[in-house]
């Protein structure tokens, strides 16, 4: 048995992440969002394989009916349900198996978010940008796109990370 080091709960379904980097996923599958190339329900936690069965995962993040996982080297993989773009692969597709986000390399952070039927996604870098795409209803995004759907990651203007692909400065003495 896998020891689990974190885990996501979505709107119906749920994500475990082992201690080796594993991703389990179990819950209402119907959207595609357990990633396990079909619409199954799983009623106990199954590995996600195909494209993550090479793949060391560090993060996980359960939505609405949508998922995102971030692996060690930096990827962003989506899957599940796509409407309004919240898989970030510019489409409203859905991904019935884990896809790396294109756009997002160099992953540091994922989350997965839901405002009524509404679903979007955010993610962070390396360098320090964080960036949104998804449903922009209410203006929920927050990168300056009122009320628009986002069907691509896009930077928030005004946030950064702290650490983000800055140099570490020296200790400078107080007085």
């Amino acid at each position: 048995s896998e020891q689990i080091s974190a885990v996501a709960a979505g709107a119906r379904h749920s994500l475990a992440l082992s201690s080796g980097g594993s991703v389990f996923s179990f819950g209402w599958g119907v959207c595609g969002q357990l990633g396990h190339g079909d619409k199954r329900s799983r009623l106990v936690p199954e590995r996600i394989c195909g494209a993550l069965a090479a793949v060391r995962a560090v993060a996980v993040s359960a939505g609405c009916e949508h998922s995102l996982v971030l692996a060690a080297g930096g990827a962003v993989y989506s899957f599940g349900y796509g409407s309004h773009g919240r898989l970030g692969h510019g489409d409203e597709e859905e991904r019935l198996e884990p896809q790396p986000i294109a756009s997002l390399g160099g992953g540091r952070t994922v989350g997965a978010g839901q405002y009524g039927l509404a679903a979007y996604s955010v993610a962070s870098t390396a360098s320090g940008d964080a960036f949104a795409f998804g449903c922009g209803e209410d203006d929920a995004l927050g990168v300056g796109a009122r009320s628009e759907n986002l069907l691509r990651p896009r930077r928030y203007p005004h946030l950064r990370l702290a650490g983000g692909g800055r140099k570490e400065e020296s200790p400078r003495e107080c007085c």
